[in-house]
């Protein structure tokens, strides 16, 4: 970005913490006075059956795939004006079960109902807000589970999607779509970024 002449910032902190969330807000409204768009990317899990998951465990993947979208929106929407856009990512497990990841799942469903909630709610703010829902995009975040699901099951799975396995970039065309003046009539949607899985039946 800043080869390109452009300013950026970068920063590290909890987003699932409301004060951490606020202090990075409070950095781009320093540097570049003003917020056009938002896109909630951060969450993950971990692999293990419902009742094998402690409330200590529950609590952080509430906080890590839902409070950090909900820490996000209370800090940035009152600084944006008409023609700001809210992107937030789910997963195909939000509209499917998800054995092993049901709290996960649970929270990337709620994450979608709260965007259409607040696609209604901004509108008169002129605000849209729409959700990207990707499957079978492999990432270094997913390689944590190797040991939980095999190479075989991987192979298989990506044998049933109908494009085959994408990959990060897939994600991005939708996202700077939904970002732009492009979308400026799209409001409440989720755009299934997955290689036509979720067609096929998740």
């Amino acid at each position: 970005i800043r080869e390109r002449g452009r300013r950026a910032l970068t920063w590290v902190g909890d987003v699932s913490r409301a004060a951490s969330v606020q202090d990075l807000v409070d950095r781009v409204m320093a540097t570049f006075g003003r917020i056009d768009v938002l896109v909630n990317n951060a969450g993950g899990g971990f692999y293990a059956g419902f009742l094998d998951v402690s409330a200590k465990g529950q609590a952080s993947l509430v906080d890590e795939n839902f409070t950090s979208v909900t820490n996000f929106v209370r800090c940035c929407v009152p600084l944006m004006g008409e023609g700001g856009s809210i992107v937030n990512v789910t997963s195909i497990e939000a509209s499917r079960a998800a054995p092993g990841f049901g709290v996960y799942a649970a929270m990337k469903a709620a994450v979608e109902n709260l965007t259409k909630t607040l696609a209604l709610e901004l509108a008169p703010r002129g605000i849209r807000a729409n959700v990207v829902a990707p499957d079978a995009i492999p990432t270094p975040g997913d390689e944590g589970l190797a040991d939980a699901v095999s190479q075989g099951d991987r192979e298989a799975y990506g044998a049933k999607v109908p494009l085959g396995w994408g990959g990060p970039d897939d994600c991005a065309g939708p996202i700077v779509f939904l970002a732009s003046d492009l979308a400026r009539f799209v409001t409440g949607t989720v755009v299934h970024v997955d290689g036509g899985s979720h067609a096929a039946s998740g």
